[in-house]
Formats: C-alpha cells, structure tokens, sequence
C-alpha cells in the first residue's frame, strides 16, 4: 500500500528531556534564530522573484529545511500513490501547529508550490512581505470579489505547471479538536480547473509547537501522502467528504455523533 517511505533526521531529540528550564532557554534561541533566517530569506526571495518566482521557491525550500533543523525535528514521508511532479495538484492537509507548512515544503521537495494563505498572514512583518511578492495567492474572507479573483489567480499558476496547498480549515485546529468545519473556496478551486486533489495528512507537528505556544520541543512530524482524488463528475460535497474522511481514517479521529461533519458543516 505505501509507495514511498522517506526519513530526514534533523537534529536532536525533544528539548523538554533536558528539563522546563533548558526548553525555555532552547526555545528563545531557536526563535532567534528562525527571525533571522526569515528576514534574510524574506529579502532574498522577494529580490529573486522580481526575475524569477520559481528560484525564488528554492530558497523557500532551504528555509523549510533550515528552521527544521533549528527545531530538532524529523520529517517522516508516507506516500501512498506515486505522484508526477510536473503534474499541478491541489494540496489539502489538516493544520495544527506552524510547523505543518516547514513539514509540507520538505515533503514535497520535488514539487514547486504555493500557499493559498488568508490574509492576517500578511501582517507579519517581513514574512507577510514576501508571500505578497513570491506568487503565494492571498485570500481576503472579508471580501467574495477579491477571494474570487485569488482563486482566479490561483487557477492561472496551476496552468504553468505550479502545485497550490490549502488548509482547508482554514486555521489551526486547537488540542482536543481532530478537524474544524472545511472551507469550501479550495473545493470549488478543483471542481472550476479538474486538477485533482491530493489530501495530505500532518501527525506530530501539535507537540513540537502547539497553537499559542513559543516553547519549541524538537520530534518527529510525520507527513502522509495520499492518492490523488480525480474531481470530474463529483460535488462539491462529495470532495469534501472524500477528503475527510482520508483525514480522518489516518488521523485516528472518528466523525462524532454530537456535531456535523466538516463538509456538511462546510
């Protein structure tokens, strides 16, 4: 069943093993370090794409790979089917910590990507910058035309061959929660270009840095990849259900009784 198994070893085990002290200290560090490395990634890439957005990606990649190794953390990648690289996808994964969009990058290092990122990210300095200026696609909720248009520009990168990667959440589920109710923009992305989705599921990633949280406790993320799911003939409200349930199948969460799915939530 699993085409591909990969393993990246990052660095050292968990930083708590050391004592609450010894993370904090570790955590201020590596968070120093993570600012700096932004910052100069920000400008560079940013210079980069005024020529080039696909070398400008490459040094996304080594900023992936770079702060993953200032975590201490492991990439593991499970794949399911075999995927084609020059082939444009739809990516849809869970999200649970920051660090699910480093695990992402590393995992598809093969594939040139862009984030579908809401648009508060753009508030951070520097880093919010350089999503505007690096062909990343953003979406104002607040506002239907300009999200139309975002998926409209979305739509053109996947012609030229670029892969796209939504959390369909939306935000970060907090601890206790397996998945929030799906956003239907992606969905309707698919169903409007028929490039198929490929869901993507992240374990691990909560306990290395959870929502709200600066402590930093290096660890194994491990990154499922699964089949890809062809979209022509299907509703919307199928691809969601589809989606979900590969989710939740390798999730270990079960569609509770007391609430709507996501999709029908969705």
């Amino acid at each position: 069943m699993v085409a591909t198994t990969r393993e990246y070893i990052r660095g050292v085990g968990r930083g708590g093993e050391a004592g609450k002290p010894a993370l904090i200290v570790s955590s201020i560090l590596k968070l120093a370090g993570i600012a700096l490395d932004t910052a100069v990634v920000a400008v560079l890439s940013v210079a980069t794409a005024a020529f080039d957005q696909r070398a400008a990606y490459h040094l996304c990649r080594q900023w992936a790979w770079l702060n993953l190794t200032l975590f201490g953390v492991r990439v593991r990648v499970r794949r399911l089917a075999p995927l084609d690289p020059l082939s444009p996808y739809i990516f849809m994964s869970n999200h649970r910590s920051q660090t699910d969009i480093l695990a992402v990058v590393d995992a598809l290092e093969e594939f040139q990507l862009r984030w579908v990122a809401k648009k508060e990210l753009t508030r951070i300095p520097l880093f919010g910058w350089a999503l505007r200026h690096t062909g990343h696609i953003i979406i104002d909720r607040s506002d239907r035309q300009q999200s139309i248009a975002s998926l409209r520009a979305a739509e053109n990168q996947m012609l030229e061959g670029i892969s796209v990667v939504i959390f369909p959440e939306g935000t970060r589920s907090a601890p206790g929660q397996d998945l929030l109710p799906f956003k239907k923009g992606g969905f309707m992305l698919a169903l409007e270009t028929e490039f198929p989705i490929v869901p993507l599921v992240i374990r691990g990633s909560r306990e290395i840095l959870p929502p709200g949280s600066w402590q930093i406790a290096g660890g194994e993320i491990e990154v499922i990849v699964g089949a890809p799911i062809a979209v022509r003939g299907l509703e919307r409200e199928e691809l969601m259900r589809r989606v979900e349930r590969f989710m939740r199948e390798h999730l270990g969460a079960k569609a509770g009784a007391e609430r709507p799915t996501a999709a029908e939530a969705g």
